[in-house]
């Protein structure tokens, strides 16, 4: 779909009913006070601890606010940043300390990505925003219209391998023409994101967490230890996305823009029926696409989970003794018109089929760190490469593959422009989540 403007936006917003905060649009690109981007991270443990860790090496950025439900979390940010606020909510961030900051860094589990990422885009602030981008189509699709409308905001999702050298050079070996026109592509990840165990049982919730904001947008249910908080959330339809919403959100990336790929026509999944409330450990799931400027006519793009694999027999994989080269553990491989690319996750590409590339020496693109990139956008920089224009449909597409997991054997015929799947009623009806009263967002509910 082409990029949704400011003012087509605005018009979709007066038709449908959808609020969008004057406030917001009135202090678009405000500057920082100083030459410094002012950071608040949102959620500073695990990935979130990384995720500050590596926005606050870059020399502009100055860390101000802190944002975790769990109290250990926060502390320990607190101690390696003591001059920033700390805040539990981050909802009392923006009403508190709105006009303190600049940028944020979104770092929560994947039900909590958009709330705080449309808060944050509707106060005004430029969005760092950890993958997947969104927990639902819907809300991938909003963050996506609300950053159009809102050109002077910065934004990223955390997918940081986007800028390594070595996705970087698939991208351009694809767009080189060297392999063809891209005829199918397949991506697959050995993880096993799932549960398929017995009903987990309730128990005390820590001492240190606020578990009523943890659950914030999804509705109530008790603490199962070992279960949500702090790891184990990706498992759970109501938190999290599996394998794919985990792995293909990366693993797809640079098939999504080596491709220039669009909206899929159609999606069906192979997969085993998954639990009721989770994710099933194996995944199979195909997506059909129109031609592209890279792609040929019914081009395929297939997703492997869990330990399934994809059949290789048709595939030039003869190594140089002669012998059939195995696949990585996670990876993609591009079979085009006059060759294949073979991609690991993360590793250099490697033309195939050996023998006829021989002499063909790859040419590395320029590496480049993820984070710094968003910061030096923030202080007036290039633009990001993987800002919610991009991330917003490579998402939307991601989801897509979740929910065909979750009925298998159906297709879904998926119409973009309405955003509808109009041939599969129980799969239409997850495009949107409800959000639990006292936790709706402007723009989102």
């Amino acid at each position: 779909m082409p990029p949704i403007s400011r003012r087509s936006l605005l018009k979709h917003a007066t038709l449908t009913g959808m609020t969008l905060p004057l406030f917001s649009l009135a202090r678009l690109g405000r500057a920082a006070a100083s030459d410094k981007l002012r950071l608040a991270g949102i959620g500073v443990g695990g990935m979130g601890g990384a995720d500050l860790a590596s926005l606050s090496s870059h020399p502009g950025v100055e860390v101000v606010a802190l944002v975790d439900v769990d109290a250990g979390n926060l502390a320990a940010a607190g101690e390696l940043h003591k001059g920033a606020r700390r805040f539990t909510d981050f909802r009392t961030l923006f009403d508190q300390f709105g006009g303190s900051f600049d940028a944020v860094h979104v770092s929560t589990p994947d039900h909590t990505h958009a709330p705080a990422a449309m808060t944050a885009l509707n106060h005004g602030k430029h969005v760092y925003c950890q993958k997947p981008l969104t927990h639902d189509v819907h809300e991938a699709r909003q963050l996506r219209a609300v950053a159009a409308a809102s050109p002077t905001l910065v934004t990223q999702m955390g997918t940081q391998i986007h800028s390594n050298t070595q996705y970087r050079t698939a991208v351009k070996l694809v767009q080189s023409g060297i392999i063809g026109k891209v005829r199918e592509a397949h991506s697959w990840s050995s993880k096993t994101w799932g549960y398929d165990g017995p009903q987990p049982e309730s128990g005390p919730v820590p001492t240190t967490l606020d578990w009523n904001l943890w659950l914030g947008t999804a509705a109530e249910r008790p603490f199962c230890p070992g279960q949500y908080h702090p790891g184990n959330w990706r498992r759970w339809y109501d938190f999290g996305g599996g394998t794919m919403g985990d792995m293909a959100i990366h693993i797809l990336d640079p098939v999504f823009s080596a491709l220039a790929l669009g909206p899929a026509r159609s999606l069906i999944s192979k997969s085993s029926a998954p639990p009721a409330d989770s994710f099933g450990m194996q995944n199979q799931t195909r997506f059909t696409f129109p031609a592209g400027k890279y792609t040929t006519d019914g081009f395929v793009l297939t997703w492997y989970d869990g330990g399934k694999m994809p059949d290789t027999s048709a595939w030039p994989l003869d190594g140089a003794d002669g012998k059939r080269m195995g696949l990585p553990d996670q990876g993609s491989i591009f079979l085009g018109e006059k060759g294949a690319i073979l991609l690991p996750h993360v590793a250099m590409p490697t033309l195939l089929p050996l023998k006829d590339f021989a002499e063909t020496k790859i040419e590395a693109a320029p590496d480049g760190n993820h984070y710094h990139l968003f910061v030096d956008a923030c202080l007036g920089g290039a633009p990001t490469t993987c800002g919610f224009n991009y991330a917003g449909p490579l998402t939307e597409t991601v989801l897509l593959g979740t929910l065909a997991n979750r009925f298998p054997g159906d297709e879904l015929r998926w119409q973009p422009a309405a955003m509808t799947i109009p041939n599969h009623d129980k799969a239409n009806a997850l495009l949107r989540a409800r959000y639990r009263k006292g936790f709706e967002v402007d723009n989102l509910s």
